[in-house]
């Protein structure tokens, strides 16, 4: 019996492997950064941003928006004066900066359902007998009976 992608993640996570041991150094070094990173910004900036990466000897930092981004920035030599001050972090020539949406932001703003007026349902409905292609048809009432379930 053949085992299932889950039980196939238990295993390798119960047994400590090289890879995984690197992996978790990985995380906990940039979860150090992060740390240094938010006592270094003003609030609310650092509840935005995060260490996301290390490439060579720059320091990847994700925001949640743009515009958090570009006020980031702006404070970006502060940062690496700051970076570059701790004794046990990696020394740090220059910050790149990546919009990455949080997760529940990018779930709120999904879920967002447009609703559809009786009007436009009946609209669609009128198109959907005078069409003469059977898929178009299904899927044009289909829609249209949206408009009663929301």
């Amino acid at each position: 019996m053949a085992k299932t992608p889950s039980e196939s993640l238990v295993n390798w996570l119960q047994h400590r492997s090289e890879h995984l041991d690197v992996l978790l150094g990985q995380v906990r070094l940039l979860s150090r950064i992060t740390g240094v990173i938010r006592t270094a910004l003003p609030e609310p900036l650092a509840s935005h941003c995060h260490a996301a990466n290390i490439d060579g000897d720059a320091l990847v930092v994700g925001c949640s928006s743009s515009a958090w981004a570009a006020k980031l920035r702006y404070q970006t030599p502060h940062l690496l004066s700051r970076l570059m001050d701790q004794p046990n972090l990696p020394a740090f020539s220059q910050i790149r900066i990546r919009v990455q949406p949080l997760a529940k932001e990018i779930s709120r703003t999904s879920s967002h359902r447009l609703h559809m007026s009786e009007r436009s349902a009946a609209l669609i409905t009128s198109v959907a007998n005078s069409t003469l292609d059977p898929e178009l048809k299904a899927a044009l009432r289909r829609l249209s009976h949206r408009a009663k379930t929301l």
